[in-house]
């Protein structure tokens, strides 16, 4: 069950479903099929205006995957998206000085350029990393989804800095799969299955590197188109994104709601009235982060009850329990 709006909100842009439709008859499916009774067409697809919700684009993906079982068709889409394939957000991306510069702007701009995960990116002096997590709990498409993304991230880096770009190390979540081969010739490098969180790791020496298309004047002006994209969205969307993206780094030890705001430079009674104006109290938006947290843990059989309270910010298993049930309607255990 999904308790918020925005999953049925039309606010998806449409770039990797277009894709999908487009590579659809190599994988032996009408691309028509795959639309059917959703509200949309094939041919809506490529209309610039057109906006999805998350659940029209899940029921896509889901019918992709049931008519094509058993091969990795998110890493196949991937293979055939070129950086132009995201948009406005790619020419930025193409544009930018440094390639730790474009990570971070693909990352903040990610909503522009179609993502249906929720991509956290960390720098330190060692290692440069993208955390990739679903808005939704939709354990049945997020192994495909998690495959385009870091499959894309693949095709981006060759873009921007070159073919001998690769990654260190890439974690999922997810047990190995039957082709677990085509990752390890995508990506080149360890890759990781049945870990605590999907992530695509390389060395921080990469974010250095410089573009060889990099262009200040068209950087500004690509910047400047997305910005006026941003400012016709909603500025409470924006700020329920910014707490959530507060809570979620440091899920652990959660931090208060005069923390939060002062984080972002408001006082704690702003921060609590601008939230009800959206319709959302801080408790109701720090149980749906640790439920849908909680719930991709549980797909861990590696991980105790007591570990993922811990990781979802519960000091005693007995109340993680009894929330999970609050939230849920069943035990943890009956939901791994």
């Amino acid at each position: 069950m999904h308790s918020t709006e925005r999953y049925t909100t039309a606010n998806l842009q449409v770039y990797l479903l277009r894709c999908l439709a487009a590579m659809s008859p190599g994988f032996g499916i009408n691309p028509e099929r795959l639309c059917l009774g959703l509200g949309f067409e094939i041919a809506d697809l490529s209309d610039p205006e057109c906006r999805l919700s998350f659940r029209q684009a899940s029921e896509m993906i889901r019918r992709t995957i049931e008519l094509a079982p058993g091969r990795g068709i998110g890493l196949e889409i991937a293979s055939n998206e070129t950086i132009g394939s995201i948009g406005l957000v790619g020419y930025a991306l193409l544009t930018s000085p440094t390639f730790g510069d474009a990570v971070a702007l693909g990352v903040e701009m990610q909503e522009y350029a179609g993502s249906m995960l929720r991509l956290d990116y960390t720098h330190d002096e060692s290692r440069m990393s993208i955390n990739a997590t679903c808005h939704f709990h939709e354990p049945d498409i997020e192994m495909f989804l998690v495959e385009e993304a870091f499959g894309s991230f693949m095709r981006i880096g060759h873009a921007l800095i070159g073919d001998d770009f690769h990654p260190s190390s890439v974690e999922f979540s997810y047990d190995r799969p039957s082709y677990a081969d085509q990752y390890e010739r995508t990506f080149g490098c360890p890759v990781r299955f049945g870990r605590k969180d999907n992530v695509f790791s390389c060395d921080s020496s990469w974010s250095s590197k410089r573009i060889a298309t990099y262009d200040p004047l068209s950087h500004r002006q690509a910047l400047r188109f997305l910005e006026l994209a941003r400012k016709q969205d909603s500025d409470d969307s924006d700020l329920i994104e910014s707490v959530e993206r507060i809570v979620r780094r440091d899920l652990q030890q959660t931090p208060t709601l005069a923390a939060i705001a002062a984080q972002l430079c408001m006082s704690e009674r702003t921060l609590r009235r601008k939230m009800a104006c959206c319709g959302v109290s801080y408790q109701s938006l720090l149980d749906g982060i640790r439920q849908r947290r909680a719930s991709a843990l549980l797909q861990n059989s590696r991980l105790s009850i007591e570990e993922i309270a811990y990781e979802v910010g519960f000091s005693d298993s007995h109340n993680f329990r009894r929330a999970f049930k609050r939230w849920t309607g069943q035990t943890p255990r009956s939901a791994a």
